[in-house]
């Protein structure tokens, strides 16, 4: 089974403008296990191998779905919550305002962890044509990528979405069968804010406190805020098409975090196994009446995920319709991705779990494409009827 998942990542790293590869699949009763790398962790460093760590990109938001639950579990936070009650006045003020109507007092916690808010992406939505002129009509990941690194704070986020941006439909009904949803990176900073504003510490510390002293995960950490023993290890290079990207201020500041394979294997068994949680249908909650997004409309939507991607609470739900596979039917995968191709999953149905990243910030499509294919050289036709 293993020299199809060689050929499998062989095939990868051939793609253009990817410079980096490692991918792993381990099953739920530890009875199989493959792990493998490719190039270099970065220009002129040594070679990337299965415990290089990477940075995790999106895949973060299922931590902080999973912080956000643990708070939920242990009565400190409900999904109920209204946003504005747990984040500042002036953090809040006026934040979703659609043709003219501030709905911001409607937001809740469950919104966000759904992306049922509405509320514009702050990272790749564009500003709306009517706003004001002179106003610059790049995203902000253009801008980054033109001009450079910088700080950032959840207040420079709330300020971006007021000032440039515009909601993109109104908070949804949630015990409605219809719920629209749309990505958005802006959902995630605000629970973390609102983790922070909670526990009156920084995300880093309760993630500490809730996942990965609990899990004992010590190669997963913010970047900048690495807490083990001796300086923070390279994590491998992060690439815009043939250029290493280095925002180390911004990437320091928005919660993403650095982690290797074995450590998020290691903690998305013990999400799905029961090992994390104190509730036994806080997992099956958070997989519960997951929506697909639409299909992308918008230039900015192209770069999120969409059709045929549901969403939960913090987690994915995937699978290939069968009408694209008529000969093989590919089972669901739940789990998370990152736009830099990264990627973490379980199957429940052969049991299989799979991590993996291609550190390109052009690739966030990759990880659909990668894991149906390894599911197709690993699984059996039985094990997927």
């Amino acid at each position: 089974m293993s020299k199809p998942l060689e050929t499998l990542l062989d095939e990868l790293i051939g793609r253009k403008e990817i410079h980096s590869a490692v991918m792993s699949v381990v099953s739920g009763d530890g009875t199989f296990r493959w792990e493998g790398a490719r190039n270099v962790v970065a220009p002129g460093q040594g070679p990337m191998t299965p415990g290089t760590p990477w940075f995790i990109a999106s895949i973060t938001k299922l931590l902080i779905a999973s912080t956000v639950l643990r708070l939920v579990e242990q009565g400190e936070l409900t999904l109920e919550d209204r946003v504005v009650d747990r984040l500042s006045p002036s953090l809040m003020h006026r934040l979703h305002v659609l043709d003219g109507n501030d709905r911001t007092d409607q937001l809740t916690i469950e919104h966000l962890l759904r992306h049922a808010s509405g509320l514009p992406d702050y990272i790749e939505d564009y500003p709306k044509t009517r706003r004001k002129s002179g106003i610059d009509r790049r995203s902000l990941v253009e801008i980054l990528l033109e001009e450079g690194d910088r700080a950032w704070t959840l207040e420079d986020t709330a300020h971006w979405v007021r000032e440039r941006l515009e909601p993109h439909f109104p908070p949804q009904a949630l015990d409605g069968r219809r719920v629209r949803i749309r990505y958005s990176d802006t959902n995630y900073q605000l629970l973390i804010g609102i983790i922070e504003a909670r526990r009156n510490k920084t995300f880093s510390h309760v993630l500490h406190e809730l996942i990965l002293d609990p899990l004992e995960l010590r190669n997963t950490w913010l970047p900048g805020h690495f807490r083990g023993n001796g300086p923070e290890p390279a994590a491998a290079a992060v690439y815009a098409g043939a250029e290493v990207v280095r925002f180390p201020e911004f990437l320091a500041a928005i919660g993403d975090l650095n982690s290797t394979c074995g450590d998020l294997l290691h903690f998305f068994q013990a999400v799905v196994q029961g090992h994390l949680f104190q509730e036994s249908d806080t997992w099956p909650r958070m997989q519960s009446h997951a929506h697909r997004f639409p299909f992308p409309r918008d230039r900015a939507a192209l770069r999120q995920p969409g059709w045929p991607i549901a969403y939960g609470l913090g987690v994915m739900r995937f699978k290939i319709p069968r009408l694209f596979t008529p000969f093989q039917c590919i089972p669901e995968v739940i789990g998370h991705t990152g736009s830099t191709g990264t990627w973490l999953f379980h199957a429940p149905e052969p049991d299989l779990y799979f991590a993996g990243a291609v550190n390109q910030i052009t690739a966030g499509a990759v990880p659909f494409q990668v894991v149906p294919k390894t599911l197709r050289v690993i699984g059996t036709p039985q094990s997927f009827a």
